[in-house]
């Protein structure tokens, strides 16, 4: 039987997995994520089933975290909330995670337990597709004022 929880970094990302991604780090540029909006963004994506959301979840997620662009851990503070990352392996991460969200999936117990992060690179990622972003919609945006 194979386990989602182990699928690899970035590089096997399928065009999916890699819009998904780059959604999550936009959503991410000022804020804490919990793993509820990252199953709602997921849920967006074309997938056809409850097995194939979590599968891509779990291969977005690890690719994230792996490429050190998020990490994953608990919410902490009042106002100037943050994500105090979890002092385990990725390996061990991920199968808290697929624990929580697969074989809990049902309890909804997983919605706002685990949080997601920008790193560095991270808000560096997310800044450029932003400003991609901006570039890509200037050209169509000529009405001036």
């Amino acid at each position: 039987m194979t386990e989602t929880h182990g699928v690899g970094g970035s590089d096997a990302l399928d065009p999916i997995s890699a819009h998904v991604r780059e959604q999550l780090l936009r959503d991410a540029l000022g804020d804490c994520l919990p793993l509820a909006h990252v199953d709602s963004v997921v849920g967006h994506a074309a997938v056809d089933s409850l097995s194939a959301r979590q599968e891509l979840l779990l291969r977005t997620v690890r690719s994230l975290i792996d490429d050190g662009q998020m990490v994953v851990g608990n919410i902490v503070g009042g106002s100037d909330e943050r994500v105090e990352p979890w002092n385990l392996s990725l390996d061990d991460a991920m199968a808290r995670i697929y624990d929580e969200y697969v074989v809990h999936h049902d309890d909804q117990n997983w919605v706002f337990r685990t949080w997601f992060a920008l790193t560095t690179s991270g808000h560096e990622a997310a800044e450029a597709l932003k400003e991609k972003s901006r570039r890509a919609e200037k050209p169509s945006d000529l009405r001036g004022g």
